[in-house]
């Protein structure tokens, strides 16, 4: 199922999109075990398993129901730019609101529509492996703001309970959602007030022509992946005109090994 005119209506407007419940339970199970061990007991783990996107959490890279919402927003050609688990205990935050305001020129974080297509720089993709409720402090976004013209006022930049931007939007999800939203949308994550900790994955997508991450997966991580998982982490660049024709940097191309595996042998 492709992006619906409501999702696509919804993202335009607010900067984010949530579709409920794309994961099942054993790949929610798997994957916040995976995650638990990584925070509390890493050396139980193989090592291929140790990091994201690695062992179980390597459905989420390529899962149809996201891919669908990015060939959408980013297009057909993207790389997986960034990714790591959280495991957000009570008391804990994840940044103060940031982003939003006239970034939209930016050519790698910038957000427009034209001709009916939207076209969304970095997109995040939050996997929610915790059931979030009504008033939860998960991921928060001043909604629109990855569209206005003028500095984020910092009358809207608070996130102290009674002096919070009325444009402030949080959401609910059951376990195993997907929450798309666009760099450029101001956004934060507040702390955590529940005993229950907050699990999850940070996906960040982007199109192929550009690169933000400097890569710091493990190599034993990427080696260990299937070759069609890996192309998502191939390096940044569509075309090579040293050929005639030119060379696309295709996904079908770096799966049938024409092209070398991805760069494992990094130093972050």
């Amino acid at each position: 199922m492709a992006m619906t005119d409501e999702e696509k209506f919804r993202f335009d407007l607010t900067g984010f999109l949530v579709r409920p419940g794309i994961l099942n339970a054993d790949e929610i199970a798997s994957i916040r075990d995976q995650i638990y061990r990584i925070y509390h007991d890493r050396e139980s783990l193989p090592p291929a398993h140790r990091a994201m996107p690695g062992g179980p959490a390597s459905v989420l890279i390529d899962h149809p129901r996201v891919l669908e919402v990015l060939h959408e927003i980013i297009g057909p050609d993207i790389r997986l730019e960034n990714t790591y688990p959280v495991w957000r205990k009570k008391g804990e935050c994840h940044g103060a609101l940031h982003g939003g305001g006239p970034q939209q020129a930016d050519p790698i974080f910038g957000y427009r529509v034209l001709n009916g297509r939207i076209h969304a720089g970095m997109v995040r993709v939050v996997f929610e492996l915790t059931d979030i409720e009504e008033g939860d402090q998960a991921t928060h976004f001043v909604v629109g703001s990855h569209k206005v013209n003028f500095t984020m006022h910092p009358d809207h930049l608070s996130l102290e309970p009674g002096k919070r931007s009325p444009f402030l939007m949080g959401y609910t999800c059951p376990a195993g959602s997907a929450v798309f939203f666009t760099e450029n949308v101001c956004h934060a994550g507040p702390v955590w007030t529940r005993d229950e900790p907050r699990v999850g994955v940070l996906n960040a997508y982007a199109h192929l022509a550009t690169h933000w991450h400097r890569l710091t997966i493990p190599p034993e991580v990427l080696k260990a992946l299937p070759r069609e998982k890996q192309a998502y982490f191939r390096q940044p660049w569509v075309a090579d005109f040293r050929t005639d024709p030119a060379t696309r940097n295709t996904m079908e191309r770096f799966v049938a090994g024409e092209e070398p595996p991805v760069d494992t042998d990094h130093r972050p």
